[in-house]
């Protein structure tokens, strides 16, 4: 694991000596801005969520003090698990990666066409209506409007919000792209312009076939009532199941993990002084991704009512995972360890991050390609393990690319530095424990109750497996708040920073408003000694 260093704390020295690049640093300040605040109160939101759902995973009295999540899931039905958990997988998800996405996305698209943002005010109003557009979605869930549909849990009315908003964002970004400057071409480019073209697709899709509006004919309710409609679109019965599979395998592997390897591909070589390793395979494992990565699907279809050789095939484009997997891992890990070998931890607390993020790229990696195994899919597909695949994807791979890349930009855009090296080195650490002994949990625990559920004995039921699973879900609530405390240190020094930032200037322009409108007082002449004898 790589430590960290000592992080720089100033006031000033952060903007980049290139004018161009401060000038695009400023222009892109505010969105910028408000989408890591925002991303981060949803980071905190969904954190919460994630450990109340834990709780409720195992006895009340297994964790002193969680048992009073149980205690409000008994007494109040909006706090059940039906509803907690997957509202914290949404503002996870959508509140906090793709906010904080949309962010990286804008300030690497601006950086590397050397572009100012365009349309600015369309941009943040889009961001606002998709943080509205979140927080609506939440409180339909909690108000019992799910549609129950992994992913797409949020109302009807919200996904129009969500809708608006993105596009007002897109437009931007867009924009921005179209107006680059001839000859700043960059391969991160093409991963974020994937990224913002697949979220689309991907949305449209998931809305449009998997939101089912099924009404029961009035005649079956009331014999005497007349008969209306029912309908259903086409994402119903079976063929739901693998277009749910493929929804949610689009968001992490289409989407999020684009944006995270767009920054990648951007901040490791710039932050080690050397160009990519392997640098002529980018492009093979660029679009090698973009062809496989969707087949990643078809293992959660092992085992249901769809075509064996359909199935087969599936998984044989699923197991080629390992080739755009392998490729990245080669530019990207290579990369960091060959400029942590030659110039050390000059990245600060930057570089640790996002060297970890690689190295969770390729463990994620990994983890598709063993459950794109038939003999290995039977044994983990009911278990808690595909909950391992997911915080890979969102909590491991991504947040930490987003860590890395947020302690890099907020202090160009203030030109202000982090106030406490002691906060963030708790963040790193609890980030860094608490995820890993998450997925060694949910790991470990899978494979344990995948073998307790494939036991022939009889004797051994799914109670059998539930109890296997329990202790392991306890250790992962306590981790889970383990990585809580992180992100919430991690949100107070950011609130801490802008404070002190905002206070400065302040200071400054009152500073200034005093020099330039203090009255003019013309001095007496002196008097001569004569005079003063006198």
């Amino acid at each position: 694991m790589a430590t960290l260093p000592s992080p720089g704390i100033a006031d000033k020295g952060f903007v980049s000596t290139n004018p161009e690049l401060a000038a695009i640093d400023a222009s892109v300040r505010w969105p910028v801005l408000i989408c890591f605040l925002t991303a981060v109160h949803w980071m905190v939101v969904g954190t919460f969520l994630l450990v109340y759902a834990s709780s409720l995973t195992h006895p009340q009295d297994s964790v002193p003090g969680l048992g009073l999540f149980v205690d409000l899931s008994d007494y109040c039905s909006f706090f059940t698990y039906g509803h907690v958990w997957p509202a914290a997988l949404d503002s996870l998800v959508y509140g906090w990666a793709s906010t904080a996405g949309m962010g990286l996305a804008i300030w690497l698209l601006a950086r590397t066409c050397r572009s100012l943002v365009r349309a600015p005010g369309v941009l943040v109003t889009g961001i606002v209506f998709w943080n509205v557009g979140v927080a609506v979605g939440l409180t339909g869930i909690f108000l019992g409007g799910s549609s129950s549909v992994e992913l797409l849990e949020f109302p009807e009315y919200a996904s129009w919000i969500l809708w608006l908003a993105y596009v007002l964002m897109a437009i931007s970004a867009v924009l921005t792209f179209l107006g680059r400057k001839p000859g700043h071409d960059h391969l991160a480019q093409s991963w974020v312009l994937v990224a913002l073209f697949a979220f689309p697709w991907l949305y449209a899709a998931g809305s449009t076939l998997l939101g089912t509006r099924l009404q029961a004919p009035s005649s079956a309710l009331d014999p005497n009532a007349s008969a209306s409609w029912s309908f259903s679109l086409p994402g119903s019965g079976v063929v739901q199941e693998l277009i749910g599979s493929w929804y949610v395998h689009g968001i992490y592997t289409l989407w999020l993990a684009p944006l995270a390897l767009g920054v990648l591909y951007y901040l490791i070589p710039k932050m080690s002084g050397i160009n990519i390793e392997y640098s002529s395979k980018a492009k093979a494992a660029f679009w090698s991704w973009i062809v496989l990565a969707p087949w990643t699907a078809v293992h959660d279809l092992v085992g249901g009512p769809f075509p064996a050789d359909t199935v087969t095939v599936g998984l044989i484009l699923s197991g080629l995972i390992f080739i755009p997997v392998t490729l990245i891992g080669l530019n990207l890990v290579g990369t960091a360890i060959d400029g942590e070998n030659r110039q050390g931890h000059h990245g600060g607390v930057v570089f640790p991050f996002l060297t970890l993020a690689a190295v969770i790229f390729v463990v994620a990696g990994a983890s598709e390609q063993l459950l794109s195994i038939r003999s290995i899919n039977q044994v983990l597909r009911f278990t808690m393990f595909r909950e391992c695949n997911t915080f890979l994807w969102v909590y491991g791979f991504f947040s930490f690319t987003a860590f890395g890349a947020m302690y890099y930009i907020v202090p160009r855009l203030l030109d202000f530095g982090w106030r406490s090296a002691l906060l963030i080195r708790i963040h790193y650490y609890a980030s860094v424990y608490g995820i890993l002994l998450v997925l060694a949990m949910l790991g470990f625990g899978g494979i344990m109750q995948g073998f307790t559920l494939e036991n022939p004995d009889p004797r051994v039921t799914i109670v059998t497996a539930d109890e296997v699973a329990v202790s392991f879900y306890i250790g992962t609530t306590l981790c889970l708040s383990l990585i809580s405390i992180g992100n919430g240190i991690f949100a107070l020094h950011l609130g801490w920073m802008l404070l002190d930032w905002l206070r400065q200037q302040v200071r400054r322009s009152r500073l200034a408003s005093e020099i330039l409108f203090e009255p003019y007082v013309e001095e007496a002449p002196a008097k001569n000694s004569e005079e003063v004898s006198v």
